[in-house]
C-alpha cells in the first residue's frame, strides 16, 4: 500500500503508542488529523478514537480524540512497511 509522508510519519508515531490529536497534527506536519485518521481509514485500518476528558485554557471539559491503532492495523502497516522497501 502506498502512503503519503504524512500518512508515514502518523504511521510510524501510532505503531509506538496513542497520540491525541493535536500531537499527530504536529508529528504529521499537518493541521487536520482527522482528515488524515479518515485517510487511513479508507486504506482499510480500523484506527480507533477514544474522547477523552480534558480541560481547556478557561477550565471548561473538553473531549478531544486520543487515536490508536489496533493489533491488526499495526501488523497491516508494518507488512505495507516491508514492502515499500
Amino acid at each position: 500500500m502506498k502512503l503519503s509522508p504524512r500518512e508515514k510519519r502518523a504511521s510510524n508515531a501510532l505503531l509506538n503508542g496513542p497520540i491525541m490529536r493535536e500531537n499527530l497534527d504536529a508529528i504529521a506536519g499537518c493541521s487536520n488529523g482527522p482528515e488524515l485518521v479518515a485517510g487511513l481509514r479508507r486504506k482499510g485500518l480500523s484506527v480507533p478514537c477514544a474522547r477523552v476528558e480534558r480541560y481547556d485554557k478557561d477550565g471548561n471539559a473538553c473531549y478531544p480524540g486520543l487515536y490508536s491503532f489496533t493489533a491488526e492495523d499495526k501488523q497491516i502497516v508494518r507488512d505495507w512497511m516491508k514492502g515499500a522497501g
